[in-house]
């Protein structure tokens, strides 16, 4: 602590470095959530533990068309418990008083497929209510969906439950039916996009998941996170923001590494030194892990803080919102790195000889 009153510009340069990088990460890491989160939080959080497409879909459930009956097939299946037939579509619709794209999700109320998530209100038990995430509304808002001029009214607001990054709300399948039917005349029936099932106790989901495949003709199954994952673009958006965050992780261990080992080789004389009169290696080693601590601690602290005033000054359209945890293992895997690229400047105290203090060779 000494050291650092004395040195107070070098360690608050490094300070200032080191919050800026770990920063960079939270920041990323937060976003990366939130963008993936608006993507896929609706099939996400269904409370289901897997999901029938047609086998025409290609993993996409907006592109999926099922005949209503396909649940009662899917039910047949052996290991299946439950089933509730999940249909969506995007329209434009009426919300806060500004029109605008929504993404409506259909369920069966009682029956796999309602989503998660719920923050206020209730989910939709009848026809003309809605659960919503996004847009602005308010319990008891009324939302017009266009063309149709049906009107649903929110009885429940969602956290974590959005689809393609759009405003999504949640209705029963007979508003569901109801609006596609509308805006469709002449259809012969009025398709679902897939089916939500759940499995009976003992059976593996991605067992069940391959015999409704196999049992049931021009479907495919998946567990939820399974349908999450194949969403198409996910894996590349997933892979674009872990690199960056890798890189930018990296680079802050390297800065840290390469200071101390810096600032241990300009104090070779003065460990040499102490080393001469007694001092362990251990004791030395301590000191710079304490102040590897210091630094990353306090620098932690100042990039939760920009984070905080970041997350809070953004207006991306898609919910933004700090995860603890989150916080926590990013703060905890840069100490615990940092300490380890310490290592290099520990060697290098642990290889001094103290008798070249005396000048002798």
């Amino acid at each position: 602590m000494a050291e650092v009153r004395r040195a107070k510009l070098r360690f608050g340069l490094l300070t200032a470095a080191v919050a800026l990088l770990v920063f960079l990460v939270l920041l990323l890491t937060t976003l990366s959530g939130a963008l993936i989160g608006s993507l896929t939080g609706a099939l996400g959080g269904l409370q289901a533990q897997g999901l029938v497409y047609a086998e025409s879909a290609r993993d996409n459930i907006a592109a999926s068309r099922l005949e209503p009956q396909t649940s009662e097939a899917v039910a047949q299946v052996p290991g299946v418990s439950a089933v509730g037939s999940v249909g969506t579509f995007t329209t434009r619709a009426e919300l806060d008083g500004e029109a605008g794209d929504l993404q409506v999700f259909g369920f069966e109320p009682g029956a796999p497929g309602a989503p998660g998530g719920l923050a206020s209100g209730r989910l939709p038990d009848q026809a003309g209510e809605a659960a919503v995430d996004g847009g602005g509304v308010s319990l008891g808002d009324t939302i017009v969906l266009e063309p149709t001029k049906i009107e649903v009214q929110v009885v429940g607001l969602l956290r974590g439950a959005q689809f393609n990054g759009l405003p999504t709300a949640y209705v029963s399948l007979d508003s569901y039916s109801q609006a596609l039917d509308a805006a469709n005349p002449g259809l012969p029936f009025v398709p679902v996009n897939a089916v939500a099932f759940d499995v009976a106790e003992g059976s593996d989901p991605v067992q069940v998941a391959a015999d409704v495949a196999s049992t049931v003709p021009g479907t495919v199954g998946y567990t939820i996170d399974d349908a999450v994952a194949k969403i198409p673009g996910i894996s590349s958006i997933t892979q674009s923001f872990g690199i960056l965050v890798g890189l930018t992780f990296i680079i802050g261990i390297v800065v840290i590494g390469f200071f101390f080992l810096i600032l241990t080789v300009q104090k070779l004389k003065a460990f040499t030194l102490l080393r001469a009169i007694g001092a362990s290696t251990g004791s030395l080693a301590t000191t710079v892990a304490l102040q590897i601590a210091l630094v990353v601690l306090v620098a932690s602290a100042v990039a939760v803080g920009l984070t905080l005033l970041a997350v809070q000054g953004l207006n991306t359209g898609i919910p933004v919102q700090l995860d603890p945890v989150g916080i926590g293992v990013t703060v905890l895997s840069v100490l615990v790195f940092s300490l380890l690229a310490g290592l290099l400047s520990i060697r290098r105290i642990a290889r001094i000889d103290p008798a070249t203090a005396t000048g002798s060779r």
